[in-house]
């Protein structure tokens, strides 16, 4: 094979292939979700609506940790979706970011139990906020990498990426804060 000729192998990304890819862990992280919620088995009188409130009052951490959960995940499809959308094209570089991404949504679920079941606990806390910094951090990686490859549509303009770029940044020193808060700070003040 000559300099000129190009490898059958070496194509394109499918840029619809990637978004299903996405689509389907979300899905199933957002499900996964709902696992760790338990029926209450500890109900002596099955038709007592007192006794079976106070067994579901008894999970409320675990149900809040879920509700925020989901909330969470919602968001950062939501905010992935507007910016795939934004896609010309998809590079390696690109693809690579977005199995950071992939892997980072796909632990949430865990680090919503963790918190549920946990949740005094500082660990559990900056177990959950550091991943969404990671995915924040993918997030920022996308728009750089994108803008760097001229991998955004014309109508993405170098403000625009700057603006994401910003917010972005605001975000990630806002969980660095509440990271380093919660696990330094926190545990002197209990």
């Amino acid at each position: 094979m000559t300099a000129k000729e190009k490898s059958p192998f070496d194509t394109n990304i499918s840029k619809n292939r990637l978004e299903f890819l996405f689509d389907g862990i979300f899905a199933i992280a957002m499900t996964i979700l709902v696992l760790e919620l338990k029926l209450p088995e500890q109900i002596h009188d099955k038709r007592s609506v007192d006794e079976l409130g106070q067994a579901l009052l008894h999970h409320w951490r675990t149900f809040l940790s879920y509700i925020i959960s989901f909330v969470i995940l919602s968001g950062f499809w939501i905010g992935h979706n507007t910016l795939y959308a934004k896609l010309a094209r998809i590079t390696k570089a690109i693809l690579a970011i977005h199995v950071w991404l992939l892997v980072w949504a796909a632990f949430i679920p865990f680090c919503a139990h963790l918190l549920g079941r946990y949740p005094s606990n500082p660990a559990a806390f900056a177990v959950y906020l550091s991943t969404a910094f990671a995915y924040a951090v993918g997030l920022l990686a996308l728009i750089i990498t994108a803008d760097r490859q001229k991998a955004f549509d014309a109508t993405v303009s170098a403000v625009d990426v700057r603006r994401l770029r910003r917010g972005l940044i605001r975000s990630l020193i806002g969980m660095v804060f509440l990271i380093l808060y919660n696990v330094f700070i926190m545990p002197v003040l209990r």
